[in-house]
Order: structure tokens, then C-alpha cells, then sequence
């Protein structure tokens, strides 16, 4: 079970986290990682909502900041 596109991915560079993989726009990887990595995981949050999360952070320990 997963989720998938149905579009292509030419022209996307992959991201790959906690085995998980992604695809952004080309050219938008080394702009993002200026500010720390990113990290793709999926899981149930403090709300109980569960799904994927997105965090640009310098560590995988590091609380990620709003906004």
C-alpha cells in the first residue's frame, strides 16, 4: 500500500527519506537545503491525525519551526 503519482516525474529530482521517496521541482533541491535537511516521515501527529509530514531541519532531533 502507498501513494503514487499518476503524473510523470521528468524533470523532478527524487528526495528519498526514511525509505520513503518524493519528487520536487529540478533546481528546488539545493535552494531548500540551504536552510537544513529534509526529512519524510509518516506517522500520527500529537492531534491523532495521521499522514506524512515535510520538515526542513538541521537535524532529525531538531522540533521544526513555524513558518
Amino acid at each position: 500500500m502507498g501513494m503514487a503519482l499518476e503524473e510523470s516525474t521528468t524533470g523532478l529530482e527524487k528526495l528519498e527519506s526514511n525509505g520513503i521517496e518524493a519528487y520536487i521541482e529540478e533546481g528546488l533541491l539545493s535552494h531548500i537545503t540551504q536552510r537544513g535537511d529534509i526529512y519524510i516521515d509518516y506517522g500520527t501527529d500529537r492531534f491523532g491525525i495521521t499522514g506524512f509530514s515535510i520538515a526542513i531541519k538541521r537535524s532529525p532531533d531538531e522540533q521544526p519551526g513555524c513558518c
